[in-house]
């Protein structure tokens, strides 16, 4: 599970910078004036920050739900095998 969590996290932020360096770039080599640039690199590295944010988010929320369903699957097992436990040392 460890595994999962630093590798969503390694991909992200892989992600992250080599969006943000193509957007860069991509804006140093436009037509506008250098103020306009910049403005328009603070806009869209803002925007880029939100929808890393919301993906991060839902993966934090995925990764919540998979271990509630874990848990939840470990206590129904050591419920059954104490029941069978029970049940094999108090024959009927």
């Amino acid at each position: 599970m460890c595994n999962e969590n630093s590798s969503l996290g390694t991909i992200l932020a892989a992600f992250a910078v080599g969006a943000i360096a193509g957007a860069g770039i991509a804006l140093l080599y436009a037509p506008q004036s250098g103020k306009e640039t910049r403005e328009l690199l603070a806009k869209r590295t803002r925007e880029l920050k939100d929808k890393v944010g919301e993906k991060v988010d839902d993966a934090k929320e995925m990764l919540a739900e998979k271990k509630a369903m874990i848990a939840a699957a470990y206590e129904a097992g050591k419920q059954a095998m104490n029941e069978k436990k029970a049940k094999d040392s108090n024959p009927a």
